[in-house]
Protein backbone atom coordinates (compact mmCIF):
# COMPACT_ATOMS: atom_id res chain seq x y z
CA UNK A 1 0.00 0.00 0.00
CA UNK A 2 1.52 3.62 -0.55
CA UNK A 3 0.44 6.60 1.95
CA UNK A 4 1.57 9.71 1.94
CA UNK A 5 4.40 10.71 4.50
CA UNK A 6 2.94 12.33 7.43
CA UNK A 7 0.42 9.16 7.13
CA UNK A 8 2.68 6.59 7.24
CA UNK A 9 3.92 5.84 10.82
CA UNK A 10 -0.43 5.20 11.35
CA UNK A 11 -0.58 3.32 8.34
CA UNK A 12 2.37 1.09 9.45
CA UNK A 13 1.25 0.65 12.41
CA UNK A 14 -2.42 -0.63 11.00
CA UNK A 15 -1.15 -2.68 8.58
CA UNK A 16 1.70 -5.09 10.51
CA UNK A 17 4.81 -6.52 9.64
CA UNK A 18 2.85 -8.24 6.11
CA UNK A 19 1.73 -5.65 4.43
CA UNK A 20 4.61 -3.83 2.13
CA UNK A 21 4.18 0.28 2.74
CA UNK A 22 5.31 2.36 0.29
CA UNK A 23 5.46 6.35 1.20
CA UNK A 24 4.83 9.00 -1.22
CA UNK A 25 5.43 12.36 -1.02
CA UNK A 26 2.66 15.26 0.84
CA UNK A 27 0.51 17.27 -1.24
CA UNK A 28 -1.45 20.29 -0.20
CA UNK A 29 -4.64 18.57 -1.54
CA UNK A 30 -4.32 14.95 -1.24
CA UNK A 31 -7.76 14.32 -2.71
CA UNK A 32 -5.85 14.98 -5.96
CA UNK A 33 -1.91 13.95 -5.05
CA UNK A 34 -3.74 10.89 -4.60
CA UNK A 35 -4.62 10.88 -7.96
CA UNK A 36 -0.60 12.01 -8.98
CA UNK A 37 0.63 8.65 -7.11
CA UNK A 38 -1.66 6.54 -8.75
CA UNK A 39 -0.64 7.55 -12.29
CA UNK A 40 3.02 6.69 -11.30
CA UNK A 41 1.80 3.26 -9.86
CA UNK A 42 4.36 1.41 -12.65
CA UNK A 43 7.01 3.41 -10.35
CA UNK A 44 6.24 1.53 -6.92
CA UNK A 45 5.96 -2.28 -8.67
CA UNK A 46 7.55 -4.08 -11.67
CA UNK A 47 4.20 -6.20 -11.10
CA UNK A 48 2.75 -6.26 -15.20
CA UNK A 49 -0.80 -5.65 -14.33
CA UNK A 50 -1.50 -3.19 -11.24
CA UNK A 51 -4.87 -3.17 -8.99
CA UNK A 52 -6.39 -0.34 -7.94
CA UNK A 53 -8.26 -0.50 -4.01
CA UNK A 54 -8.98 2.94 -2.90
CA UNK A 55 -8.72 3.41 1.46
CA UNK A 56 -12.78 3.08 1.51
CA UNK A 57 -12.81 0.25 -0.92
CA UNK A 58 -13.11 -3.05 0.99
CA UNK A 59 -12.58 -6.21 -0.45
CA UNK A 60 -15.06 -8.68 1.05
CA UNK A 61 -14.80 -12.32 -0.27
CA UNK A 62 -12.39 -14.58 -1.97
CA UNK A 63 -10.75 -13.02 -4.85
CA UNK A 64 -8.14 -14.11 -7.15
CA UNK A 65 -6.67 -12.79 -9.89
CA UNK A 66 -8.76 -14.29 -12.48
CA UNK A 67 -11.55 -12.79 -11.55
CA UNK A 68 -10.36 -9.61 -12.87
CA UNK A 69 -9.86 -11.40 -16.11
CA UNK A 70 -11.64 -12.26 -19.21
CA UNK A 71 -9.42 -14.49 -20.38
CA UNK A 72 -6.10 -12.87 -21.21
CA UNK A 73 -7.83 -10.02 -21.55
CA UNK A 74 -8.40 -7.39 -18.19
CA UNK A 75 -12.15 -7.01 -17.39
CA UNK A 76 -12.83 -2.94 -17.51
CA UNK A 77 -16.82 -2.19 -16.11
CA UNK A 78 -17.93 0.91 -18.13
CA UNK A 79 -21.44 2.66 -18.89
CA UNK A 80 -22.17 4.90 -21.42
CA UNK A 81 -22.54 8.63 -20.58
CA UNK A 82 -25.63 8.21 -22.07
CA UNK A 83 -27.33 6.15 -19.89
CA UNK A 84 -25.88 8.61 -16.55
CA UNK A 85 -28.01 10.99 -14.29
CA UNK A 86 -27.38 15.19 -15.17
CA UNK A 87 -24.97 14.81 -12.01
CA UNK A 88 -21.58 13.79 -13.76
CA UNK A 89 -18.87 16.92 -12.01
CA UNK A 90 -15.78 13.61 -13.68
CA UNK A 91 -16.75 14.70 -17.23
CA UNK A 92 -15.54 17.83 -17.73
CA UNK A 93 -12.05 17.27 -15.73
CA UNK A 94 -11.66 14.34 -17.87
CA UNK A 95 -12.34 15.48 -21.28
CA UNK A 96 -10.42 18.57 -20.61
CA UNK A 97 -7.49 16.37 -19.90
CA UNK A 98 -8.23 13.77 -23.12
CA UNK A 99 -9.04 16.80 -25.54
CA UNK A 100 -11.50 15.03 -26.74
CA UNK A 101 -15.05 14.20 -25.22
CA UNK A 102 -15.66 11.38 -23.32
CA UNK A 103 -18.03 8.12 -24.00
CA UNK A 104 -18.35 5.84 -21.23
CA UNK A 105 -17.66 5.95 -17.31
CA UNK A 106 -15.34 3.73 -16.36
CA UNK A 107 -15.22 4.03 -12.66
CA UNK A 108 -18.42 2.17 -11.86
CA UNK A 109 -17.23 -1.35 -10.21
CA UNK A 110 -13.62 -1.66 -8.09
CA UNK A 111 -11.35 -2.98 -8.13
CA UNK A 112 -9.26 -1.65 -10.90
CA UNK A 113 -6.97 -2.75 -13.10
CA UNK A 114 -4.60 -1.79 -15.42
CA UNK A 115 -1.13 -2.88 -17.72
CA UNK A 116 2.31 -1.11 -16.40
CA UNK A 117 2.51 0.21 -19.75
CA UNK A 118 -0.75 2.41 -19.59
CA UNK A 119 0.43 4.80 -16.87
CA UNK A 120 3.28 6.06 -19.25
CA UNK A 121 1.10 6.56 -21.85
CA UNK A 122 -1.17 9.13 -19.53
CA UNK A 123 1.78 10.76 -18.84
CA UNK A 124 3.41 11.17 -22.44
CA UNK A 125 -0.12 12.44 -23.15
CA UNK A 126 0.06 14.95 -20.43
CA UNK A 127 3.14 16.49 -21.81
CA UNK A 128 2.44 16.63 -25.49
CA UNK A 129 -1.11 17.81 -24.63
CA UNK A 130 -0.81 20.38 -21.74
CA UNK A 131 3.18 20.74 -22.04
CA UNK A 132 3.51 19.65 -18.36
CA UNK A 133 3.84 16.72 -16.38
CA UNK A 134 0.87 14.98 -15.33
CA UNK A 135 1.91 15.90 -11.03
CA UNK A 136 2.14 19.73 -12.18
CA UNK A 137 -1.26 18.99 -14.21
CA UNK A 138 -3.31 17.57 -11.95
CA UNK A 139 -2.47 19.61 -8.80
CA UNK A 140 -3.29 22.55 -10.86
CA UNK A 141 -6.67 21.68 -11.02
CA UNK A 142 -9.63 23.33 -8.47
CA UNK A 143 -10.90 20.62 -5.70
CA UNK A 144 -12.45 17.61 -7.14
CA UNK A 145 -11.11 18.62 -10.46
CA UNK A 146 -9.55 15.52 -12.25
CA UNK A 147 -10.85 11.68 -11.86
CA UNK A 148 -7.86 9.59 -12.58
CA UNK A 149 -9.84 6.19 -12.57
CA UNK A 150 -11.64 7.57 -15.58
CA UNK A 151 -8.94 9.06 -17.47
CA UNK A 152 -6.79 5.77 -17.31
CA UNK A 153 -10.25 3.78 -18.64
CA UNK A 154 -10.56 6.20 -21.40
CA UNK A 155 -6.82 5.97 -21.92
CA UNK A 156 -7.40 2.17 -21.99
CA UNK A 157 -10.16 2.55 -24.72
CA UNK A 158 -8.15 4.75 -26.52
CA UNK A 159 -4.34 3.73 -26.60
CA UNK A 160 -5.05 -0.06 -25.09
CA UNK A 161 -8.14 -1.35 -26.26
CA UNK A 162 -6.93 -4.93 -27.18
CA UNK A 163 -5.71 -5.54 -23.44
CA UNK A 164 -9.23 -4.69 -22.10
CA UNK A 165 -12.39 -6.64 -22.62
CA UNK A 166 -15.40 -3.71 -21.91
CA UNK A 167 -18.56 -5.03 -20.55
CA UNK A 168 -21.68 -2.39 -20.17
CA UNK A 169 -22.62 -2.69 -16.85
CA UNK A 170 -26.19 -2.96 -17.44
CA UNK A 171 -24.80 -6.49 -19.39
CA UNK A 172 -25.84 -9.86 -18.17
CA UNK A 173 -22.44 -10.70 -18.25
CA UNK A 174 -21.24 -7.90 -15.89
CA UNK A 175 -19.08 -9.40 -13.33
CA UNK A 176 -20.11 -10.08 -9.30
CA UNK A 177 -18.93 -6.96 -7.47
CA UNK A 178 -15.82 -7.94 -5.58
CA UNK A 179 -15.21 -5.45 -2.81
CA UNK A 180 -17.42 -2.88 -0.65
CA UNK A 181 -16.83 0.99 -1.73
CA UNK A 182 -17.90 3.46 0.93
CA UNK A 183 -17.25 7.35 0.89
CA UNK A 184 -14.80 7.85 2.96
CA UNK A 185 -15.37 11.69 3.50
CA UNK A 186 -19.02 10.53 4.76
CA UNK A 187 -18.51 9.73 7.88
CA UNK A 188 -18.65 7.24 10.36
CA UNK A 189 -21.80 6.16 11.98
CA UNK A 190 -22.66 3.17 14.52
CA UNK A 191 -24.40 1.69 11.11
CA UNK A 192 -21.46 1.74 9.50
CA UNK A 193 -19.32 0.74 11.94
CA UNK A 194 -21.26 -2.15 13.01
CA UNK A 195 -21.36 -3.01 8.94
CA UNK A 196 -17.57 -2.88 8.43
CA UNK A 197 -17.03 -4.82 11.81
CA UNK A 198 -18.94 -7.86 10.10
CA UNK A 199 -16.97 -7.27 7.01
CA UNK A 200 -13.91 -7.65 8.41
CA UNK A 201 -15.15 -10.71 11.06
CA UNK A 202 -14.63 -12.83 7.74
CA UNK A 203 -15.34 -13.38 3.95
CA UNK A 204 -18.78 -13.89 2.47
CA UNK A 205 -19.62 -16.90 0.45
CA UNK A 206 -19.00 -16.57 -3.42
Amino acid sequence: MITPRRGAPAVRRVAGETARVEVCRDYPDDYLGQQVTKLHADDYTDARLICHLDADMMIDRPCDPGLLMAGHRIRLVCLPVSALGRHRPWTGPTEHFLGRPVEHDYMRVPPFVYPRELYPAVRAHCRAMHGMSVEAYVTSRPPRGFSEFNVLGAGAHLWLPDRFAFVDERSPDRPPALCRWYWSRGGLDDALRRELAAVTGGPREV
